[in-house]
């Protein structure tokens, strides 16, 4: 009888772990394949983070198209040109782009200077 019960309670185990964790949940697949949408983007600028690998821009923006409210965003900024572009207190206008879980801002225009205080 104990042979059996242990049988099964293996079985039953290594069923259980047969299905890796990043292979049953969509959301950790790669984004690559999916289209790049792009959103316009106007807002202003309030933080520059420049510290990590990707800098990131915190900015206080209107509604995204379709995709999103007005809110407060964190936004990665892949090309330096663009990072050029941007001043803290500054009004930004260009392009979000997205694709799958990511996005990211770009195709920053020259600002106009932040208004004086």
């Amino acid at each position: 009888m104990r042979p059996i019960l242990l049988c099964t309670l293996i079985l039953t185990l290594a069923g259980c772990a047969s299905t890796p964790v990043a292979e049953s949940r969509p959301e950790t697949t790669s984004n690559k394949d999916e289209p790049i949408r792009r959103y316009e983007l106007n807002g202003q600028v309030l933080r520059l983070d420049t510290t990590g690998t990707i800098p990131i821009a915190t900015i206080k923006h209107e509604a995204i198209g379709d995709w999103m409210g007005a809110m407060t965003m964190d936004f990665p900024v892949k090309d330096p040109a663009d990072l050029a572009k941007m001043k803290v207190g500054a009004p930004v206008h260009g392009t979000v782009f997205v694709q799958g879980l990511r996005s990211w801002v770009g195709e920053v225009k020259d600002a106009a200077p932040a208004p004086a205080k």
